[in-house]
């Protein structure tokens, strides 16, 4: 079984990321999902990820995507980092991951918006580069924004997700969609035959566990839950 911590939102609140790795200490990977940092440069991005890694004595690799809460630094800091995986296709054994960082521009006064053509743009590669690869993998795709109209998108009683995202739901043959940027919409949502994750804010402490692993017909299987 392929095991993976998955935080997002941590505000630079390290100590609950640190936490979480320590609770879940035979994780295989972390995943993170955005906003490593609030508003934070190169320093606190190296902060968040020696806390990460320096709670186990053999730390998981870590792949992750900016937020619209990191800046250009911190995320030159994440790629500095090897951790980066914004526009990249990523394989794994029992998977693929697939990332875009970034959020849909609203007020313009955050540090990473895009418009919608700029989400989509950012899939585009790693997904043409996927039909080239053994497809039998999942595919999991890490994003900071959600896809519109999910259980992961809900603001009050609108959904502010990324309708680029929501055409590739079912067109992308994604088995897993990990996004964040929404606090108030954790969840684990099977939703046009995709289970998407929102973890919650890691900086409150909250995470979500995805497990993938081979059922008895030899057939992978997903699954994933909140922590409480």
């Amino acid at each position: 079984m392929f095991k993976v911590l998955i935080l997002a939102d941590i505000h630079g609140q390290s100590e609950f990321a640190r936490r979480a790795v320590e609770t879940n200490s035979d994780v295989d990977l972390v995943a993170i999902a955005g906003d490593i940092t609030n508003f934070g440069g190169a320093e606190d991005v190296v902060y968040v990820l020696d806390s990460i890694r320096s709670a186990l004595d053999t730390p998981p690799p870590i792949v992750a995507v900016p937020g619209n809460c990191d800046t250009l630094a911190a995320r030159k800091a994440l790629d500095a980092a090897g951790v980066n995986i914004e526009g990249l296709l990523i394989q794994f054994p029992s998977c693929f991951f697939a990332g875009s960082g970034g959020a849909l521009r609203r007020a313009g006064i955050t540090s990473y918006e895009r418009t919608e053509g700029q989400l989509a743009e950012s899939l585009a590669s790693p997904l043409a580069r996927l039909k080239t690869m053994d497809q039998s993998k999942p595919l999991v795709i890490l994003s900071h924004s959600p896809p519109y109209g999910t259980n992961a998108d809900r603001h009050g009683e609108q959904h502010v997700g990324s309708e680029s995202f929501a055409s590739l739901l079912g067109s992308s043959a994604a088995a897993v969609w990990i996004c964040g940027h929404i606090h108030e919409s954790r969840c684990v949502s099977l939703e046009d035959g995709c289970l998407i994750v929102n973890p919650g804010p890691g900086s409150y402490g909250y995470y979500a566990i995805l497990e993938i692993k081979k059922g008895p017909d030899l057939r992978w299987q997903v699954r994933a839950f909140l922590s409480k």
